[in-house]
C-alpha cells in the first residue's frame, strides 16, 4: 500500500484523536474560561468566545475573603491522611491475599469488591451516628478513617495482583536464608512493587480527594472539605456559577499535578508483569 492509498486512513484517525481531545479536554477548558470570564457573558447565546479576563471569582474564593482556601487545605489533610492510613493495612493484606492459602479466600476478596460497588450514601446513616457517639463527627480523623472504606478494598485487589507478578521462588530463597516474614514483604517485595505501591497510592489519594459523600455529614464548619464547600454557591437567589468553577477547577490541578509528576510510575505499575522472562 502506497502513501496515497493510506493518506485517508491516517486522516480518519487524527480526526478521530481530536474529536476525542474534545470530548474530553473541552469541559475543563470551558471550566476554565468560565472561571475568568465576565458573568454577563457565562451563558450568553450566541456565546461570546473574546473577553477580558476578570479574576474576580478568583480573588473571592481564594483570596478576600478566600472561602475556599481553608477548604483546600481541608481536602489535603484528607485526601494525604487517608493514603497514610490506607498503605499500612492494605498492603500486608494484600500480601496475605496473594501468598497464603486463607479460608474464604475468594469470599474475602468478593466482600472487598461489594464495598467498592456500593454507593457511599448506603453508609452515611451509620457513619454518621457511629461519628457521634465516639465523639469524632467534625473532625479530620474521622474522614480519614471513613474513607477507608473505599480506599482498602481498591487497594487491596489491586495490590494483590502486582504481588502476583512477583515470583514465589524469590523469596523461598530468602526464606532458605533465615530471613522472617515480615522482613521478606518489607525488603523484597515492597521495592520489587513499587511502582505498583505508587500508582494505588495515587488513586487512592484521587478517591479521597474527590469524595463528597462522606464529607457531607462528618465535617463541620472548620473542617469542610472543598468539594462539599462548592455547594454553598447554590442559593435561592440564583447560582453563581464563576465561584463554582474556580472551585472545580481548583479541585482538578492537584490530582492533575500528581499524575504528571508520577506519570513515569503510572505506566511501569499499569503494565507490571506484562512481560515474563
Amino acid at each position: 500500500m502506497d502513501q496515497t492509498e493510506k493518506l485517508p486512513s491516517k486522516v480518519f484517525a487524527y480526526a478521530m484523536v481530536v474529536v476525542l481531545l474534545l470530548v474530553f479536554i473541552g469541559p475543563i477548558i470551558w471550566f476554565v474560561l468560565l472561571a475568568i470570564r465576565p458573568t454577563a457573558t457565562a451563558f450568553s447565546m450566541p456565546p461570546v468566545l473574546f473577553f477580558e479576563p476578570t479574576w474576580d471569582a478568583i480573588r473571592y474564593t481564594f483570596v478576600d475573603p478566600g472561602n475556599n482556601r481553608p477548604q483546600l487545605f481541608n481536602s489535603v489533610i484528607v485526601a494525604a491522611g487517608a493514603v497514610l492510613l490506607n498503605l499500612p493495612f492494605s498492603f500486608p493484606a494484600a500480601y496475605a491475599l496473594s501468598r497464603y492459602k486463607i479460608r474464604g479466600r475468594k469470599n474475602i476478596m468478593l466482600w472487598y469488591l461489594g464495598l467498592l460497588m456500593a454507593p457511599p450514601v448506603a453508609f452515611l446513616i451509620p457513619y454518621s451516628i457511629l461519628a457521634s457517639s465516639v465523639g469524632l463527627k467534625g473532625t479530620y480523623f474521622s474522614m480519614i478513617l471513613i474513607c477507608q472504606t473505599l480506599t482498602i478494598p481498591f487497594s487491596v485487589w489491586l495490590m494483590r495482583s502486582f504481588i502476583d507478578e512477583v515470583p514465589v521462588e524469590i523469596e523461598e530463597a530468602a526464606r532458605v536464608d533465615g530471613a522472617s516474614t515480615a522482613a521478606i514483604m518489607l525488603r523484597i517485595v515492597l521495592p520489587l512493587v513499587r511502582p505498583g505501591i505508587i500508582v494505588t497510592s495515587m488513586f487512592a489519594f484521587v478517591f479521597s480527594w474527590n469524595n463528597a459523600a462522606f464529607p457531607l455529614v462528618l465535617a463541620n464548619r472548620g473542617t469542610t472539605t472543598l468539594p462539599i464547600g462548592t455547594l454553598q454557591y447554590f442559593g435561592t437567589a440564583g447560582v453563581t456559577w464563576g465561584f463554582i468553577a474556580v472551585a472545580a477547577v481548583a479541585a482538578m490541578i492537584p490530582p492533575m499535578l500528581i499524575f504528571l509528576a508520577l506519570d513515569r510510575y503510572v505506566v511501569r505499575g499499569l503494565t507490571f508483569g506484562s512481560v515474563k522472562g
